[in-house]
């Protein structure tokens, strides 16, 4: 199951207006399951476990603690948990176009919709971006152990001007000298190019585009009868 990633970027864009819009918990839960088959699809178990954790975590947190909490306390620990929890299958969907998608098929998707120039250079390079930061943020954090800096909650709280120095300092020197690179190898591969392009992928959409689609269609639909009929749903 290949989802082409225009499909991506549309039920992303979405799930991303429609699931502020929802006030039901069992469409919400719609809005997460669908991102985690798809994970597990991909053989990308370990980020569907650990946004399902915590997913559930805060779903208890709204249906037994709030309840049980003084009037204004439990106010806000509510609007933590609902608009947390509501971010999580944008997230979930972010990383799968991420993970899955890659730039060369993402550039010849995005190419056919005769978007802006500087719209598309600007998403194909966010798209390399953040896995290359996620690498680096992997380095920083074993050499900073390796001198005896632990990058954790514990070594935070103890030493938090060595962590803000020798962390956070290098991963922000790291992201602007990994964004000239990347910027620099796009145009050097021709990403500015005024012309028509050509590509050895082979975009197209199939049965599952659609189906993901109107799946999602669906979603919505229900989402704004949900409000139409002012909350018939769990």
């Amino acid at each position: 199951m290949f989802l082409d990633p225009r499909t991506k970027l549309l039920i992303l864009a979405m799930t991303s207006v429609s699931v502020f819009l929802n006030k039901s918990i069992l469409i919400e839960c719609i809005f997460v399951s669908i991102p985690s088959i798809l994970f597990a699809q991909a053989r990308l178990f370990r980020p569907v476990i650990k946004n399902i954790a915590v997913f559930i975590v805060l779903l208890l947190v709204q249906l037994v603690a709030v309840p049980k909490l003084p009037v204004v306390a439990g106010g806000i620990v509510y609007m933590f948990a609902a608009y947390v929890r509501k971010l999580i299958p944008c997230l979930l969907l972010g990383l799968l176009l991420i993970r899955t998608t890659k730039v060369s098929t993402f550039l010849a998707a995005i190419s056919r919709l005769h978007l802006p120039k500087g719209f598309t250079i600007a998403l194909s390079i966010a798209l390399r971006y953040f896995p290359t930061m996620t690498e680096e943020w992997g380095f920083i954090k074993d050499a900073m152990s390796l001198r005896g800096i632990s990058f954790s909650k514990v070594g935070l709280l103890m030493h938090p001007v060595k962590i803000m120095e020798y962390v956070y300092v290098p991963m922000l020197v790291s992201a602007s000298k990994i964004s000239d690179e990347i910027t620099q190898a796009a145009i050097t591969r021709g990403i500015d190019h005024v012309g028509r392009r050509s590509s050895l992928e082979t975009v197209e959409f199939r049965i599952w585009d659609v189906v993901f689609i109107t799946v999602y269609i669906g979603i919505i639909a229900l989402v704004v009868f949900d409000l139409v009929r002012g909350g018939v749903l769990i």
